[in-house]
């Protein structure tokens, strides 16, 4: 008897931890909506995925745990901040409607690697792209001292443009001198700035396959680490979804790759995902979290993306493996029908 009665109050205590836990998790869901009135709600609106996980487990618990089914059926509202993070999340499951590709398609592979500048040796990250045939190579974080390293090392690829910086703003653009012995060829590179007066380099290349310019665009946005950093993010954000629709409606083809510091269920980027002249490459692929490397699978988010003009078909989307960074890189293969 004794012994029935410890299991039953070990269950209370077990059931009573699940229901904290769980109230914790629904404030945080609905807090996470909240970033437009104070800054550091915005962080709650990043682990949504987390949060469906513990929300799922809580409610099996409850409803499998040894009570009367009077007492499960006040579980149940625990679905509604399930579901709330549910909707967010789903559309990255759902591939989109696009453009249907002829059988002489084009593709083109883009992998972007935020490398750390804290690291000084690359070799990890370079021994990864030689292994893998990718036309398109962009790495942030990349500084004075690492630059070389990587030209040395990247064997099969050219270096068409660089900015290095001991800062976390270096960057550098690398095409597989296979797509060059194919037909691919660089033809300019810039540093842009979004918005105009930022301090924060922005490297583009441009590059002509078949004859026909494509602009990629290796972004890189602030931490939103207080309330007004989360507002220049919104800047950059604005003037890349500005700059992105200039591009489009005067026909050029264009691929944004880079660390937004965001996911895309939050708020700042819901609102940027609205712009009608850029396609996100995402849906249709999952989480494919990108960051911290250093977390389990199930704790990492993603928060390194690809945006891309109208025109492209993303044909896949992966993310590789550990490269000597809290980041991982990203890879997409895009596809788009020939002009001729």
């Amino acid at each position: 008897m004794m012994g029935l009665r410890s299991m039953v109050f070990g269950w209370q205590i077990g059931l009573w931890i699940n229901g904290v836990i769980l109230g914790i998790v629904a404030i945080a869901t609905f807090l996470g909506f909240a970033s437009q009135w104070w800054w550091g709600f915005s962080y709650l609106d990043y682990p949504r995925p987390q949060y469906c996980l513990v929300l799922l487990i809580g409610i099996l618990i409850n409803l499998f745990a040894p009570q009367p089914g009077a007492v499960k059926v006040w579980h149940l509202p625990w679905g509604i901040p399930l579901l709330a993070n549910v909707i967010f999340i789903a559309p990255l499951f759902i591939a989109p409607n696009s453009t249907p590709l002829t059988p002489n398609f084009q593709r083109l592979g883009v992998l972007h690697a935020t490398f750390d500048r804290d690291n000084p040796d690359p070799q990890q990250l370079i021994q990864y792209l030689n292994e893998k045939p990718i036309d398109v190579v962009s790495i942030l974080e990349i500084t004075p001292d690492t630059l070389p390293q990587f030209e040395a090392g990247l064997t099969n690829y050219q270096l068409v443009a660089a900015e290095p910086r001991y800062t976390s703003h270096g960057s550098a653009w690398f095409v597989s001198k296979g797509a060059i012995a194919a037909g691919m060829k660089p033809l300019s590179s810039e540093v842009i700035h979004l918005p105009a007066d930022s301090d924060r380099p922005i490297l583009t290349m441009t590059v002509s396959i078949d004859g026909e310019p494509i602009t990629f665009v290796c972004f890189h946005a602030i931490r939103p680490q207080s309330a007004a950093r989360l507002d220049y993010q919104a800047q950059e954000f604005t003037a890349l979804a500005h700059w992105s629709q200039q591009q489009t409606q005067a026909g050029d083809k264009w691929v944004v790759i880079g660390d937004f510091n965001s996911t895309p269920w939050a708020r700042l980027f819901r609102e940027i995902l609205q712009t009608q002249e850029w396609v996100n490459s995402q849906p249709g692929f999952g989480l494919q979290p990108t960051w911290n490397s250093q977390f389990p699978k199930f704790l990492q988010i993603p928060i390194d993306h690809c945006f891309h003009s109208p025109i492209f078909k993303t044909l896949r989307r992966e993310v590789g493996a550990k490269i000597g960074s809290d980041h991982l890189p990203l890879f997409v293969e895009l596809g788009w029908n020939r002009a001729n």
